[in-house]
């Protein structure tokens, strides 16, 4: 690993096991991750884990298996964003074009498909996927945002939910994140990139333009927030996991103050205390809420639940569900699908989509 963090293996800080296990990395491919030999790297597992589940997606989609190809896949992808998504330096890219490389395999063997797209803004393009469900349309549809080391393709089981209650679904990567962090580093502007795929959303036949939420899980909450705030065509916001402000610099570990650093690409852990403290902050922009909003937070998260309060002081004008699970971590991960579940059913329910889709 490329950092000044020192020496540590990836699982002693910040692994949340219950996200890779809701996300879909299979619980014996964590087992083994955990069990195995010093002489084997974090990154080392996860890549030679990916490259034998892209063997058996190849396999079976030269057989026509498109089911268990599309599966196996995106399993692959997983275990390449897991990979890389703690480490920096050579290692974090390699792995980053690992997982698109595998993600855009498993594409159009997933039902329905997910469909690519590459979005001009500035001088860069904003890369994501578009899935809709099969039917008579129009959709209504869900935008989702990851987080501070989330990138697009870990979002395909929530995506899953969503499709199966009749919501299309966006995910795409921005500032600082997947394919984005090489060129555009993390930014306190971020809804100008989800305003730019709701553009593109907009102008879909198949999408119901009247009915979009966005999602944003961890810091992706907070983009969610800020989103759903500036841009008046949402009429649904979930922060999952998220926050109002960024206001607990000194009680992250070492590990989640490099990520932030190296995100941002600030010199030194000083410049990056001052970027997150200065531009993620949602506070001054909240009383434009005006959407139903779902804040899902667990007592257990290091991202203080006092945010939560900090939300009714500031977003006055919102119709909000605070819902703080007391046994929950960061993102109630540690609670198996019933939060996601309820959230999918919410967004479901905010959208009109009313029901299964068919």
């Amino acid at each position: 690993m490329t950092s000044s963090v020192g020496v540590m293996r990836a699982e002693e800080e910040m692994l949340n096991w219950g996200r890779l296990l809701m996300d879909g990395v299979p619980y014996s491919d964590l087992a083994a991750a955990h069990e195995r030999g010093d002489n084997v790297s974090w990154f080392e597992h996860w890549m030679e884990t990916a490259a034998q589940y892209e063997e058996a997606a190849q396999r079976a989609g030269d057989t026509g298996h498109r089911h268990t190809a599309g599966e196996l896949f995106v399993t692959a992808a997983l275990c390449a964003q897991y990979a890389q998504f703690l480490w920096f330096g050579e290692d974090r890219a390699a792995g980053q074009q690992r997982k698109v490389e595998l993600y855009t395999k498993a594409a159009s063997y997933l039902e329905p498909p997910a469909e690519r797209f590459d979005l001009p803004i500035d001088d860069v393009t904003i890369p994501g996927y578009l899935r809709v469900p099969a039917g008579k349309g129009p959709w209504p549809c869900a935008v989702l945002i990851g987080g501070l080391e989330s990138t697009k393709e870990e979002s395909y089981r929530f995506e899953e939910l969503l499709l199966a209650r009749g919501v299309a679904t966006a995910t795409f990567d921005g500032p600082g994140q997947g394919e984005m962090l090489a060129g555009t580093p993390a930014r306190g502007d971020f809804e100008r990139y989800t305003s730019r795929v709701v553009d593109f959303l907009v102008d879909d036949p198949r999408l119901n333009a009247k009915r979009l939420a966005v999602v944003g899980r961890s810091a992706g909450g907070h983009y969610a927030l800020r989103s759903a705030s500036l841009d008046s065509r949402f009429v649904a916001c979930v922060s999952w996991g998220g926050y109002v402000n960024f206001g607990n610099w000194e009680g992250r570990g070492p590990l989640a103050k490099e990520s932030w650093r190296y995100v941002s690409k600030s010199a030194d852990m000083e410049e990056a205390r001052l970027f997150v403290e200065k531009c993620l902050d949602t506070r001054p922009v909240l009383n434009e809420l005006r959407v139903p909003t779902y804040f899902l937070h667990g007592a257990l998260d290091f991202v203080p639940v006092s945010q939560a309060e900090v939300l009714k002081e500031y977003a006055v004008n919102a119709d909000l569900t605070v819902v703080v699970e007391p046994a929950g971590d960061h993102c109630c991960h540690n609670l198996g699908p019933r939060p996601r579940l309820t959230m999918a059913d919410w967004v479901a329910d905010q959208l009109g989509a009313g029901g299964v889709a068919k």
